[in-house]
Formats: C-alpha cells, sequence, structure tokens
C-alpha cells in the first residue's frame, strides 16, 4: 500500500509577504538574499519586448537549473520551521524564508537536525548585512504597472498583495516618524 500524501493548505500571498519582509528576504538556513520569481518572470518578459533575443535565464514556472539558475538556487519559498509532514504548525509562526535550495535540502528535516548536518557559515560582508534588500519586489511593481493589460492572475493578485503590505508598511514608519518628532 502507498503512503498516503499529506496535503496542506496554500499559505495565503498576505503571509508570504509578511515572513518574506520580516526576514528581510533572506534565506533562514544559509542567510543569502532570496528573490521574488515573479519579478524575474516580468524582467524576462520586459527583455524580451525591447527586442533582446539571445537566452536569458531568468525565469521557469519550475524554477528549473537549465533554464533559471538563479531561481533554481535563490527563489524565495516559504519553509516550515518544524515540518508540516512531522506535524509542524501551519501558521506564521512556523513560516521562514528560505532559498529555493535551502528548502529542497533541508525537506521534512526538523531545524536543529538541518543545521547540524549543514551548519550554516556565515556569509562574510565587507560591510554588513544587506539593510535594505526587497527580494527583486521593487522591479516586480515597476514592471508590472508599466503593462497591467499582460499580468496573469496570480501576477495580479501578487500585485494587490504587495501594494496593501508596503502601503500599511509606509503608513507606520510615517507614524513612526511623527511620533518620534512629535516626541523630541
Amino acid at each position: 500500500m502507498t503512503p498516503k500524501k499529506i496535503t496542506r493548505p496554500k499559505i495565503p500571498r498576505e503571509t508570504q509577504i509578511e515572513v518574506f519582509f520580516q526576514d528581510g528576504w533572506l534565506c533562514r538556513w544559509c542567510h543569502r538574499p532570496t528573490v521574488f520569481a515573479p519579478a524575474l518572470k516580468l524582467l524576462e518578459r520586459f527583455v524580451r519586448q525591447a527586442g533582446y533575443s539571445h537566452p536569458t535565464a531568468y525565469y521557469d514556472l519550475r524554477y528549473r537549473r537549465d533554464v533559471a539558475p538563479m531561481l533554481d538556487h535563490l527563489a524565495a519559498v516559504i519553509d516550515h520551521v518544524k515540518a508540516y509532514s512531522r506535524n509542524g504548525e501551519h501558521d506564521k509562526a512556523n513560516f521562514v524564508t528560505a532559498c529555493n535550495k535551502c528548502n529542497i535540502r533541508k525537506s521534512a528535516r526538523t531545524a536543529e537536525e538541518y543545521e547540524r548536518q549543514n551548519p550554516g557559515r556565515p556569509v562574510k560582508g565587507k560591510y554588513g548585512e544587506p539593510e535594505h534588500w526587497d527580494g527583486l519586489v521593487a522591479v516586480f511593481m515597476v514592471l508590472s504597472a508599466a503593462d497591467p493589460g499582460q499580468l496573469t492572475p496570480s501576477e495580479r493578485a501578487w500585485r494587490l498583495a504587495l501594494q496593501d503590505f508596503l502601503s500599511q508598511r509606509s503608513a507606520t514608519s510615517s507614524d513612526r516618524v511623527l511620533n518620534a518628532s512629535v516626541a523630541s
């Protein structure tokens, strides 16, 4: 008898966006920057429409290494710290940003098992950790605004969710700046 495959509910876009920005778009396991795959899809479309006909290898739906090496390794995905298949909670407290490669390598192992077998080495940067990395969300927002009629339903949904998140975030940071200036 074949084992029953565990299906889990989809993670809402809004939750994914919150987790990505909370983690600074850095992989929890290898600490490298991740990229927002829909941005690379729109970037490839943009260069094609501009007449560039040489291979780009920016995007593939399945993140295949031979046709989209950056996504194969660095695509931003949501990972469960405690695997869902091991009764890990399917909620924001158990979600982290991971690169596609680490997510595949970790599989259903616990965070402790994975980190023991793959000790994360600190990424050495001459000037420290990235402060404003956005996973190429800005590229996605600019390119998706350029021709919204060409967006797929999924891309439109991502755009709306990102717009909502970014507008709430800027309102919150504006409130902090206003409160700080009032306090001084």
